[in-house]
């Protein structure tokens, strides 16, 4: 489904508003942020619209992966909120891969103390469903109101490799697409049925040492084929970042 804009059904500018709270008026009195919203369900997503709209923000909604990763380039939103589950794809995958160091918020209805670590990890805000309109707006203004998130995120920017690297996962063959200072992203094939690892090691050509890698989103490309995305172990940092200017 293409994005859409949502519109404030307000008859006037929310600073003028009395039935808009105090707290929210200076956010209306300047140029309003721009939050990107990210959810499969509709009713979610045009009820977190229109709750954040009335609070005096800008807001642009996408239903897939896909439009919002093409939102985040082309629409510069200040903040994403992101649910977890949408379809094949998982929402952390958004927050790796936002191409602007911009704050995020996930939602998700299951309650899952490892994408929350992972999430955490990201730099981002972990919320659960049902949510209170109260501690949703609270949350958005205090991490807008910080500005760019902090060290959590993706310090280094992406790299494409410059020739084919072919490494060894664990016990199967993996392709790497693309690195970072700091992470890498791999495709992999898994046995029919099988999921994508939640770490793994990896064995390069004429390295020293396998490379420990924390998987923070993946994403089937078809029966037995997975990209997965991850964070590399500070332990081997100063290895890594060589490997990386070596390959690209």
């Amino acid at each position: 489904m293409r994005a859409r804009r949502m519109r404030s059904k307000l008859p006037y500018p929310p600073e003028m508003n009395p039935s808009v709270r105090p707290e929210w008026r200076d956010v209306a009195q300047s140029m309003p942020h721009r939050i990107l919203i990210v959810d499969d369900d509709e009713p979610t997503r045009v009820g977190l619209a229109m709750l954040l709209e009335d609070a005096g923000y800008e807001t642009i909604t996408a239903s897939t992966v896909p439009t919002a990763i093409k939102l985040l380039s082309e629409a510069h939103p200040d903040l994403l909120l992101v649910d977890i589950r949408l379809d094949e794809y998982n929402g952390l995958h958004l927050v790796a891969v936002r191409p602007e160091p911009i704050p995020a918020i996930v939602l998700t209805g299951f309650a899952d103390p490892a994408i929350e670590a992972d999430a955490r990890r990201l730099g981002a805000e972990f919320l659960l469903k049902p949510i209170s309109p109260s501690v949703l707006t609270s949350l958005v203004r205090r991490v807008l109101s910080e500005g760019r998130v902090g060290s959590a995120i993706r310090r280094w920017p992406r790299k494409a490799v410059m020739k084919e690297v072919r490494v060894d996962v664990d016990d199967a063959a993996a392709r790497m697409l693309d690195v970072s200072y700091g992470g890498v992203c791999v495709e992999m094939r898994r046995s029919a049925g099988a999921g994508p690892p939640g770490a793994f090691r990896m064995f390069l050509p004429h390295a020293d040492m396998p490379v420990p890698v924390e998987v923070v989103w993946s994403r089937r490309r078809d029966a037995t084929t997975w990209l997965c995305g991850g964070m590399v172990a500070d332990a081997v940092a100063a290895s890594w970042r060589m490997v990386v200017d070596t390959i690209t």
